[in-house]
């Protein structure tokens, strides 16, 4: 028995040692991935002395000479906090998460590979006047920055969180930031899912009265005269509610999607109040983003001290402007407008060449190009994107527009 206890004591005592050092071990690579804020670093792609002060709360404070090196820390400042929030972003951007996340994200993958956000990045980079794209290279170049000092310095990854993911860095490229707004923009419009509802609620209705009763037209006169979508589709009467009807159960949204949920109602609001107005005696400026919470936020405080003043307020890690913040003179803000900002069309194919679409001069053909999309641990899918005079085609299977397209041959764009 005494010798059973012993045995049984030295393997206690072996797991405890082992399970010490695996935690030593974490902790170190964690801890040379996390940035240190007290130091001097000799960087390449400056002007000149670029100085980052932190208060006790770790806002960025940026100084420097000229601007480009002030956009330049801010590249610096954001890699050093947020690298894997920036690098999540870009490939939620590109439609690449799933080369991390598997095919969890595939769904998501596919739809911003049809939507074909980074590839209108790239072809906005030639829009930038001389002021933008300066201040969009020089925010690449702090990122870099911060990169290769990690890569030169062996500071772990970065980020703690690659060593849990396995997910390449490649250098930040102006067009990456370019992407990421557009990004947020698919995250700020939801009228899609409302046009898919109004075409289904219509053909299950067929009465304009009370189509008006249950989802009230806006206000005005609007810019184009369009029939009602029933009334397009007058010969598929008897079977207009077998397709209308949803018998799909909604899929849980995933974490990583930009893709919010359809809500029950929508409503979005700024206001300023004059200095007579305040007890401060101040002016003041609310605003609401629509942007939800997260962890971390996708909020990164930061003060930028350019030639124009002084600014702080709210930056998204990846994009070189201070979207809602103050000067010493103005302040600003954003917010959702809830505008119509999304049409659906229902595009004809020529029966005789599924590859056309009927237009008003007659059919036409799809423009299209192949992409690939690698997923961890699985064979890659490679899709057919579409496009038409009205935008990218979508298949059926997204924002349930199977349920409102006819049987008769028709594509989704």
């Amino acid at each position: 028995m005494a010798s059973v206890f012993k045995w049984l004591f030295r393997l206690a005592t072996t797991l405890v040692i082992l399970v010490t050092l695996a935690v030593v071990v974490v902790y170190y690579l964690a801890s040379r991935s996390l940035p240190d804020y007290d130091k001097t670093v000799s960087v390449r792609g400056t002007a000149g002395a670029v100085e980052i002060v932190r208060n006790n709360a770790n806002v960025p404070h940026i100084f420097a000479d000229t601007d480009p090196d002030v956009f330049f820390g801010l590249g610096y400042a954001h890699a050093q906090d947020r690298l894997w929030q920036m690098v999540v972003l870009r490939r939620t951007a590109q439609g690449r998460l799933s080369e991390v996340f598997g095919r969890r994200t595939l769904n998501t993958d596919t739809l911003l590979r049809r939507l074909d956000l980074y590839p209108l990045a790239v072809k906005s980079l030639a829009a930038q006047d001389a002021r933008t794209l300066t201040a969009l290279q020089s925010y690449s170049a702090g990122v870099n920055a911060r990169l290769a000092e990690v890569n030169e310095n062996a500071l772990g990854r970065g980020a703690p969180e690659f060593f849990v993911f396995n997910a390449p860095i490649a250098p930040w490229q102006p067009a990456d930031s370019i992407a990421l707004v557009k990004l947020l923009a698919v995250q700020l419009s939801g009228h899609l899912p409302e046009e898919v509802l109004r075409a289904r609620t219509s053909l299950l209705v067929r009465d304009e009265a009370r189509l008006a009763d249950i989802l009230p037209d806006a206000p005005g006169t609007g810019v184009a005269a369009l029939p009602e979508y029933a009334s397009l589709v007058p010969e598929i009467t008897q079977s207009a509610p077998r397709y209308a009807q949803s018998n799909t159960p909604t899929p849980s949204r995933d974490l990583l999607s930009p893709f919010a949920p359809r809500g029950l109602a929508g409503a979005s609001n700024a206001w300023a109040a004059a200095p007579n107005r305040s007890a401060s005696g101040g002016t003041l400026l609310a605003n609401d983003p629509h942007l939800g919470f997260s962890a971390p936020s996708i909020w990164y405080l930061a003060r930028m001290d350019l030639a124009s003043g002084g600014v702080i307020g709210g930056t998204i890690p990846g994009v070189p402007l201070v979207l809602a913040g103050k000067s010493p003179n103005i302040g600003w803000g954003i917010t959702s407008s809830y505008l119509d900002d999304q049409d659906l069309f229902i595009e004809q194919l020529n029966p005789d060449n599924p590859q056309q679409y009927r237009t008003p001069g007659g059919f036409k053909d799809f423009e299209t190009r192949r992409s690939i999309v690698q997923i961890k641990d699985e064979a890659p899918v490679t899709l057919t994107l579409r496009w038409t005079d009205n935008g990218p085609v979508l298949p059926g299977s997204h924002y349930n527009l199977g349920e409102v397209t006819p049987a008769w041959p028709c594509g989704r764009a």
